[in-house]
């Protein structure tokens, strides 16, 4: 059983760090891959209602407003949504909210979003339920996720490394094993992320009602390559994953 308190005080240790960190624009992660490549996914937002689930301090949220949509950032800790509130436009709406619960009403968005934040949660199913039953007919769920193959390790430390430190190998174990796993954030800091196959993910998208569009494994580019160079050990692992997501017009039967 997973101690839910557990988790959101790791979090809240967090906080302040996190903030900082997005605020100095020093996740090489996000500022030299994922964001450019959840923008081109996602396309066009002008006009569209929008919830970001697991919404951090709003830094996407903010990237979504500033090219036209209305964004609902959702939220546990109040930390971030205070950040992200003082820091809002007016087309920017925050709210302290849990994306496996979440008190909005059905069918009221027109495009959900989860930015690394679908790993952090116990309960999948849950939220993947919960982001179907508020988008439209119609409306798409775009999900960047670590890669499952980067979740299946056994302890912090997912780089086996010679006597100098240099990088050797990924390691990847118990892939089959799923549930919480450990991941560095910091020195001195861990962070509880839960691992999944492939395969629960995929079919829990769809027990849900969803159709996969579009499935990504996101790799730099040499233009983003050249500004932050350390990103070049995306090509020997899987580390991200992005799928495209379909709430059809019409309920499908699914199978479970």
């Amino acid at each position: 059983m997973v101690d839910a308190q557990r988790l959101h005080r790791e979090w809240e240790r967090l906080t302040a760090e996190w903030i900082a960190r997005m605020d100095s624009k020093s996740d090489a992660a996000r500022e030299g891959l994922l964001d450019d490549w959840m923008l081109k996914v996602i396309g066009e937002v002008a006009g569209l209602h929008v919830i970001d689930l697991g919404c951090g301090e709003g830094r996407f949220s903010r990237m979504l407003a500033a090219r036209g949509a209305n964004p609902l950032g959702i939220d546990r800790q109040p930390v971030f949504i205070d950040s992200a509130r003082s820091k809002a436009s007016s087309k920017e709406r925050y709210r302290v909210g849990d994306m496996q619960h979440l008190d909005e009403q059905d069918e009221r968005f027109d495009l959900a979003v989860s930015f690394l934040s679908l790993v952090d949660v116990p309960d999948q199913r849950a939220a993947i339920r919960e982001a179907f039953r508020v988008l439209t007919p119609g409306g798409r769920f775009v999900v960047c996720n670590l890669s499952p193959m980067a979740t299946a390790h056994k302890s912090v430390s997912s780089w086996h490394r010679d006597a100098q430190g240099t990088k050797l190998h990924y390691v990847l174990d118990d892939y089959a094993s799923e549930g919480p796993r450990q991941l560095t954030f910091g020195p001195g800091q861990e962070l509880t992320n839960f691992h999944r196959m492939a395969s629960t993910t995929i079919n829990d998208f769809i027990d849900a009602g969803f159709v996969l569009s579009r499935l990504h494994e996101p790799l730099p580019t040499p233009e983003q390559l050249a500004r932050v160079p350390s990103n070049d050990d995306l090509y020997r692992v899987p580390i991200f994953i992005v799928y495209d997501l379909l709430k059809p017009t019409e309920r499908r039967a699914t199978q479970h």
